[in-house]
């Protein structure tokens, strides 16, 4: 059976109102990782800065000065350079750290911008949909022509609706995965610190409870790569399940390259700490899942019974 003009150009319409969705939405998105890449930049910037500075304070210790040589006369010449030399190695990981964030963001903006970019045409495209279907309508004369045209629009915006809170459940489901690593090696690096704390250590469970922290920091990192995305997602879907949450590094947690120079004592606070954060991550990303949810289904059973009433009309 050949489709009716009228409902072609429903249809037609239905399409053009969900690219003109997109487009709007592809429009915040990209305010949010526009800013995130100025952000990231300032911060690798800032980073680039105190590397430096680092740096220069390890050449003026190394070469023939007078620092070195009251650093010599106070007998901790030797001490003075390692110390110097582990702030610059912290400062060279952080600025690792920043120019993979920045990558991330980056990334972001380039896709956001890519499906922006697809969608410029949309408001035309809605209405030259617009006018055709008009010209539908005055061929027809129907009198459910009107409530057809109602339905389109609402249809269209509703499955642009609908896959945005897809896609922002499957970035709750990327940063919820991260998540649950970054709890694992975190206990993994509270268990060797609290050995070593209690238990004497040593030069083993030294090297054991560095390589978790570093993991577990790393593990950190990517859950707020994740974050940031899941952030993009979220704009303009009115969701408000995550604020309050802070997207940082390593969610300010540890102090990789120091925390042999900090008491062992502390180091476990930290590790605590990170737990408390991390679980409390942990409970928004389930109430947001619950009110996606939620949402979601509110969508489908809003175009279910779109549709139920355009085939009753086209049936009728």
């Amino acid at each position: 059976m050949t489709e009716s003009p009228l409902v072609a150009s429903a249809e037609a319409v239905r399409m053009a109102a969900e690219a003109r969705t997109r487009l709007r939405r592809t429009t915040q998105q990209r305010r949010t990782t526009s800013a995130l890449v100025t952000a990231r930049r300032e911060e690798l910037a800032g980073l680039e800065r105190q590397l430096q500075v680092q740096a220069a304070d390890v050449e003026r210790l190394e070469r023939l000065s007078t620092t070195k040589i009251w650093a010599t006369l106070r007998g901790n010449a030797s001490e003075r350079l390692a110390a110097e030399q582990a702030e610059v190695d912290a400062a060279q990981f952080a600025v690792a750290g920043a120019e993979a964030r920045l990558a991330s963001a980056l990334a972001d903006d380039e896709r956001v911008s890519r499906e922006h970019d697809a969608l410029l045409s949309a408001d035309d495209d809605y209405g030259a949909a617009l006018d055709a279907y008009e010209v539908a309508l005055h061929t027809s004369g129907g009198r459910d022509a009107a409530e057809l045209k109602s339905i389109a629009q609402e249809v269209g915006e509703a499955q642009a609706r609908q896959r945005e809170i897809s896609e922002a459940l499957e970035a709750r489901e990327i940063t919820s995965t991260a998540l649950d690593t970054a709890i694992a090696k975190l206990g993994s690096a509270g268990g060797w610190s609290t050995y070593d704390t209690f238990f004497g250590g040593g030069l083993v469970a030294d090297v054991m409870k560095h390589s978790n922290i570093d993991a577990a920091t790393q593990a950190f990192g990517a859950v707020n790569r994740a974050l940031e995305r899941l952030a993009v997602e979220l704009t303009d879907i009115g969701v408000s399940s995550l604020d309050g949450v802070s997207i940082s590094d390593t969610l300010a947690i540890f102090d990789v390259f120091f925390d042999n120079i900090l008491s062992d004592w502390m180091v476990r606070e930290r590790i605590a700490q990170a737990r408390t954060n991390a679980d409390d991550l942990r409970e928004r990303l389930d109430r947001l899942g619950v009110e996606l949810g939620d949402d979601a289904r509110r969508t489908s059973t809003r175009i279910a019974a779109l549709m139920r009433r355009r085939e009753e009309i086209l049936t009728g």
